[in-house]
């Protein structure tokens, strides 16, 4: 009996060890991932985002680029170039009308989402972060769920897909506050920390 008892007390140390291993590498990984995402200094990126509704999906196909200290580029449906600065602003090429503005940074809560140096910048000051692991085509995800301040019940939380092998960020979406998906974001041939001329982002 008390050789039986030993057993069963060897048997749940050791599975309770192989747990806490588990969950101490899983939380290795994600602390990789996220210091891996936090201190790129540069990227660019391919991106292709559906908005959906009720009553349409709107496709836009934009490529972006991020400097650290730059800014952010984005050229939308090679028609439009957007760069955001530091600032307040939006600052606006139109190629087909040959035309350039300045647009507030506070009429766009669409594709500032897109970017994901904004997502990072969410992971120093939110406190509702959730982690998860996704197997998706025999690619393993971390996902990162981040609640998106502000106020609009259209845009209330975020999941973030990287690449675990990789740490390459692959997928966004966003979800309202009823949990219906609102937007999608696919990133392709996403390579970081690449060189990136200041030029890039200047504004005339």
């Amino acid at each position: 009996m008390k050789k039986r008892l030993l057993l069963i007390l060897s048997l749940l140390f050791l599975l309770s060890s192989m747990s806490l291993i588990s969950c101490r590498k899983k939380n290795n990984d994600n602390n990789d991932i996220t210091t891996f995402l936090k201190n790129m200094g540069s990227y660019t990126t391919e991106m292709n985002m559906v908005i959906k509704n009720d009553k349409q999906k709107i496709n836009y196909k934009a490529r972006q680029s991020y400097l650290k200290g730059g800014g952010y580029k984005l050229e939308l449906n090679k028609d439009r170039v957007f760069i955001y600065k530091n600032d307040d602003n939006i600052y606006i090429s139109d190629k087909n009308n040959k035309t350039k503005y300045v647009q507030s940074k506070d009429f766009d809560e669409v594709f500032k989402l897109s970017f994901i140096g904004e997502y990072i910048g969410l992971l120093y000051t939110n406190e509702k972060i959730k982690y998860a692991t996704k197997n998706i085509n025999d690619i393993e995800y971390l996902v990162i769920d981040l609640f998106i301040p502000g106020g609009n019940k259209n845009i209330n939380n975020a999941l973030l897909y990287v690449n675990t092998k990789s740490m390459i960020p692959e997928k966004m979406v966003i979800y309202d506050n009823k949990g219906k998906e609102k937007i999608e974001i696919t990133y392709t041939d996403f390579r970081p920390n690449v060189k990136i001329e200041q030029s890039e982002f200047l504004v005339k």
